[in-house]
């Protein structure tokens, strides 16, 4: 896999995924504390976690669906992969110093840095990822290369 296309898959999957949790919590927001202003919040390390969703977990989506497993056993593999980060990452930011989340205050919690609480948010997030990482790695491949619209254009017109 050429780097250009993973750095423009990283990097697209990062930002969606920051405008992503910028709306969830918003979202939360408005449905715990009836704030209607929804402000959402986020950190730019979580860049991170979002970027390395797309180049570690999701290439698993094509393995998987190429062996005809199904879509809520793809959703639970992915639903464990983000796990897997999500307690990487937070412990490593943990140790750096950094407290972007801390779920100690949820239940079903491992040191803070996951809960199972959000395990049907995550099982859910796995599926909008699968569909979301052809997208993205389609229009990485695009950056990635420089192909114009114009030399696509053909390639996706209907033959009536």
């Amino acid at each position: 896999m050429d780097s250009r296309r993973v750095l423009v898959r990283f990097l697209m999957m990062a930002l969606i995924g920051l405008l992503m949790e910028v709306f969830f919590t918003g979202a939360g927001r408005l449905i715990h504390e009836g704030d209607w202003n929804m402000r959402g919040h986020t950190s730019p390390w979580m860049m991170l976690d979002y970027g390395l969703l797309a180049i570690l977990i999701m290439p698993m989506a094509r393995f998987l669906i190429t062996r005809k497993v199904p879509l809520a056993a793809r959703a639970i593999v992915y639903m464990l992969g983000i796990y897997v980060i999500e307690f990487v990452s937070g412990w490593v930011f943990d140790l750096c110093g950094l407290e972007i989340w801390d779920y100690s205050h949820l239940p079903l919690n491992v040191c803070g840095y996951i809960t199972f609480t959000y395990a049907p948010c995550w099982f859910f997030l796995g599926l909008i990822a699968e569909w979301a990482y052809r997208r993205v790695d389609a229009m990485a491949l695009v950056m990635a290369y420089g192909i114009q619209a114009e030399q696509i254009e053909p390639l996706c017109r209907h033959q009536t």
